[in-house]
C-alpha cells in the first residue's frame, strides 16, 4: 500500500458495472430528478440583452415583480433566496474565470410567466422567471458590467468594464453561460429545487487550494 497525502490506496479489483445486479430485487430504487430541468447554451451577451431590457423597458422592470426579494441580471429573486455573501475577492475570481474561458456551470430559472391584476396594476405572478440558483454569480456579473468593481487585465492593472473597448466586450459577450430551466408554480417544489442546488456541496478550505 502507498500513502498519498495521508490516504491509503490499494489496487482496485476488477470492476463491472452490472456485477451481481441480476441477483438483486429491482424494487430497490434510488431518488431521481422529478424536476427534469432543461438546459440552453446561452451566451453572456444574451444575458446582458435581458438585463438591458429589464433596465430600459418599463413594461418589464422591477415594478412588475412586487414579490421579488431583489434582482440579479433582471431575474427576480424569490423570498427564500439567501443574501449576497460573496466577497470582492470571490467576485474577482469569478469574472477572471469568465475571461479565461472556464466552464461556469449553470444557473437555474423557473421558466414560467403569468400576468395577473387589472389593467391599472398588472404584475407578474409570484415565481415568474424566479432565479433559483446562481444569485451570487449573476449578481457579480451585473456588478461587473455596471462598473461596481474592477478586474485585473493581463498586465495586472485593474480595469472596469467601462474601460474596455468593443472588441474585448464582444469577446466577453460571446462566452457561454448555460441556463437550466424548470416550469413550476408550486412553492414547495421550488424551495426543494433551491435546497438541492444550494446545499449539494462542501465549500473548500483555503488549505485545500491546488495552486499556491
Amino acid at each position: 500500500m502507498k500513502k498519498n497525502d495521508g490516504h491509503e490506496q490499494t489496487p482496485l479489483a476488477k470492476f463491472h458495472r452490472y456485477d451481481g445486479a441480476d441477483l438483486v430485487d429491482d424494487v430497490n430504487t434510488m431518488p431521481q430528478d422529478d424536476l427534469s430541468p432543461a438546459t440552453s447554451r446561452l451566451s453572456i451577451g444574451e444575458l446582458l440583452g435581458r438585463f438591458e431590457d429589464f433596465c430600459n423597458d418599463p413594461a418589464y422592470g422591477a415594478k412588475r415583480f412586487p414579490w421579488a426579494k431583489g434582482f440579479a441580471m433582471g431575474f427576480p429573486l424569490p423570498s427564500f433566496q439567501r443574501d449576497l455573501v460573496w466577497t470582492t475577492e470571490q467576485k474577482t475570481r469569478f469574472i477572471r474565470s469568465i475571461w479565461a474561458g472556464v466552464d461556469l456551470g449553470t444557473y437555474l430559472v423557473n421558466d414560467v410567466m403569468q400576468l395577473i391584476g387589472d389593467e391599472s396594476d398588472v404584475v407578474f405572478r409570484e415565481f415568474s422567471e424566479a432565479l433559483l440558483d446562481g444569485q451570487q454569480r449573476l449578481t457579480t456579473l451585473e456588478q461587473y458590467v455596471t462598473n461596481v468593481f474592477a478586474v485585473p487585465d493581463i498586465n495586472g492593472n485593474a480595469r472596469y468594464w467601462g474601460e474596455l473597448g468593443r472588441s474585448e466586450r464582444r469577446r466577453f459577450c460571446g462566452i457561454t453561460f448555460t441556463m437550466a430551466t424548470i416550469k413550476c408554480w408550486d412553492e414547495a417544489i421550488l424551495r426543494h429545487a433551491y435546497d438541492i442546488r444550494a446545499f449539494g456541496g462542501t465549500a473548500h478550505k483555503e488549505s485545500e487550494r491546488a495552486s499556491r
